[in-house]
């Protein structure tokens, strides 16, 4: 009996359940927000934890901050490339001042044009299947650190999207902390 109770102690400790019950190991958990360089991000998808996964060369996570031409860009984007599904979600500031302790409005949609400005959400499907934010499907990105000296940048992120045929998909409890 004791070894039962051990054995569902620490069970607990190292598992959780998401918001249907289903239990949830630490390695499938959001990791916890932090503005250190920690190399972490994640969010929820419609509910469900995403997280970064790499499959052989190809990058799991991108992330990048530049002043180009005295104009700001900022980009991360994290995938997860098993079993070649390709699923990813995208964070882009485009020509905006970038400040810590700053909220931006993600209200654009991606277009390759180079007079974007501004700031959107994009969420790409293990399907293929695009969505996007816009002017009307928001959400709202939290630079919490931006220190140019260590290249560290950390967020928080939130947005809803939908794709071409009105389908919505909401991304919930982002958050970044990335040396860029």
């Amino acid at each position: 009996m004791r070894k039962i109770v051990s054995l569902f102690l620490i069970l607990f400790m190292f598992c959780s359940c998401d918001k249907d019950g289903n239990i949830i190991t630490e390695k499938e958990q959001l990791p916890p927000i932090t503005n250190t360089g920690a190399n972490t991000v994640g969010c929820l998808i419609d509910g469900k934890v995403f997280l970064p996964h790499q499959s052989g060369i190809n990058p799991a996570v991108n992330c990048f901050y530049q002043i180009e031409g005295g104009e700001q860009y900022f980009v991360m984007n994290f995938a997860d490339l098993r079993n070649g599904k390709n699923e990813m979600v995208v964070l882009m500031l485009r020509k905006v001042d970038v400040k810590e302790g700053e909220v931006y409005k993600l209200n654009k949609t991606f277009t390759i044009a180079p007079e974007l400005t501004g700031a959107l959400g994009v969420y790409s499907s293990a399907e293929s299947q695009l969505f996007y934010t816009n002017e009307i499907v928001t959400g709202e990105l939290k630079i919490t650190r931006l220190d140019i000296s260590k290249s560290i940048i950390a967020g928080t992120f939130w947005f809803d999207a939908v794709n071409d045929k009105g389908v919505k998909v909401q991304i919930t409890e982002g958050r970044f902390d990335w040396n860029y």
